[in-house]
């Protein structure tokens, strides 16, 4: 479960327009779910304590980790990252995105195989 939420947090798309903290952090949410409920193996969406943190379908799930992220209380960009105090690398996370977009569902659901770029948002 860990891997998903690390995904969520660095899942991210090209931006249209001007990006905003709340923007990137919905947009973020909205990304990691639909690869996740594409990806990941039935057994693990149907788990209980997965569907508490994922929902059951892309559209639940948005509403989950838009909540749980707190989304709509970001202000600035650096609140996008674990440790506050990190600077957040706009186009890392646009360049982790569509990685993990082109990703097939095999390497998605190998940790091993989370792009370079993910780890380099927050620095």
């Amino acid at each position: 479960m860990r891997q998903f939420f690390l995904i969520s947090s660095a899942a991210l798309s090209l931006f249209v327009g001007c990006a905003t903290p709340q923007s990137v952090c919905e947009t973020g949410a909205q990304n990691t779910c639909a690869k996740f409920h594409e990806c990941a193996p039935d057994a693990l969406k149907s788990n209980a304590e997965v569907q508490k943190l994922y929902g059951t379908n892309v559209a639940e799930c948005e509403t989950k980790v838009i909540a749980a992220s707190k989304c709509s209380e970001k202000k600035e960009f650096n609140e996008l990252c674990a440790d506050t105090t990190k600077e957040y690398n706009l186009g890392k996370a646009s360049e982790c995105s569509d990685a993990i977009k082109a990703q097939s569902c095999a390497d998605f659901n190998d940790t091993a195989k989370r792009p370079a770029a993910c780890a380099e948002i927050c620095k």
